[in-house]
C-alpha cells in the first residue's frame, strides 16, 4: 500500500529532521569541548608530580603578592601617594601659570569616603589643601625652582576656620594663592567655596617654610629679578604674631634660650 503525504506534512517532516541533526551536532561539539577543557586542566595541575609542583608554586606566588599588598596598604597611606602622583601629573599637563601669586582653583565634591555624620570630616579639609598646594606649586613653577636651587619646603604651621559644613554630594571650589612671604616662608590662603550658593565654607592659612634657600631666592629665580613681598593682611599678621609668641614660649619652656646664651 502506497501512502501519499501532503506538501504540508512533508515540510514539517523536513523541519523536524533538520532540527534533530542540528541538536545532535551541538551535543557532540559540547561533549568534545568539555573533554578538551578537562584534559587541559588535568594536564596543567594533574598527572605528573612536576605539574602539581608548578601549580603549587604558582599558588604560593599569588599568596605572597596578596600578603605584600596587604602589608603595603596597612603600613602606608597608599591612596594618598597615588593621588599625589595623579595631581602633579595633571597639573604638569595643564598650562603653566606665570603669575606666582595668582589664585588657582581646583574643584571637588564631597564623597562618602570624606564624611562623618553626613558632612565633610574636618581632617579632609587639610588633606584636600595638601593636594591643592601640590597643583599650585607645580603650575606656578615653585617646585621647579626648588629643584634648581636644591631646596625643599615643609608646612610650618596651619590654621583653619570652619564656617559651614560641606554636606555629602555637595560640590566646592578650592581656591589657593600665595598671599605674601618673609625671609623664611611663603604664606598661603586656601578657601573652600560652595558651588551651591557661593559661600566660603572654610578658610585656611598655611605657612610653607623653605629649607636650604629662601622665598626671595625662589621668586628671583622665577621672575629673573628681585620681587618685593606684598604687605601682610591684618588677620594674617595677627596669626604670624601668634606663631612667633608661641615659638618663644616653647623655647623658654624647654630652656633653649638659656642654652643659647
Amino acid at each position: 500500500m502506497i501512502r501519499i503525504f501532503s506538501a504540508n506534512q512533508l515540510t514539517k517532516a523536513s523541519v523536524h529532521l533538520v532540527v534533530a541533526q542540528i541538536q545532535a551536532r551541538f551535543h557532540l561539539k559540547s561533549r568534545a569541548e568539555n573533554r578538551a577543557v578537562s584534559a587541559n586542566a588535568h594536564g596543567q595541575c594533574g598527572g605528573s608530580a612536576s605539574n602539581k609542583h608548578w601549580c603549587l608554586r604558582k599558588m604560593w606566588w599569588v599568596l605572597w603578592v596578596l600578603a605584600a599588598l596587604l602589608a603595603l596598604f596597612c603600613s602606608l597611606d597608599v591612596w594618598y601617594f597615588l593621588r599625589v602622583v595623579v595631581v602633579i601629573v595633571r597639573a604638569w599637563l595643564q598650562p603653566p601659570v606665570k603669575d606666582v601669586t595668582a589664585e588657582q582653583i581646583v574643584t571637588g565634591r564631597v564623597t562618602p569616603h570624606d564624611i562623618d555624620m553626613c558632612h565633610m570630616n574636618n581632617a579632609r579639609y587639610l588633606r584636600e589643601c595638601d593636594f591643592a598646594r601640590f597643583s599650585l606649586f607645580t603650575r606656578n613653577g615653585v617646585f621647579k625652582a626648588l629643584r634648581a636651587l636644591r631646596a625643599s619646603m615643609v608646612v610650618g604651621a596651619t590654621t583653619i576656620r570652619y564656617r559651614r559644613a560641606l554636606c555629602i554630594g555637595e560640590g566646592y571650589e578650592l581656591r589657593s594663592r600665595i598671599v605674601t612671604w618673609d625671609d623664611k616662608a611663603f604664606f598661603l590662603e586656601q578657601r573652600f567655596v560652595s558651588t551651591k550658593d557661593g559661600l566660603v565654607c572654610a578658610v585656611m592659612y598655611c605657612k610653607q617654610s623653605v629649607i636650604r634657600s629662601s622665598p626671595e631666592k625662589i621668586m628671583q629665580h622665577l621672575c629673573k629679578r628681585k620681587v618685593e613681598s606684598p604687605e601682610f593682611p591684618k588677620d594674617l599678621q595677627h596669626w604670624v604674631n601668634f606663631i612667633s609668641a608661641s615659638s618663644l614660649a616653647l623655647r623658654a619652656e624647654s630652656g633653649v634660650e638659656e642654652k643659647n646664651k
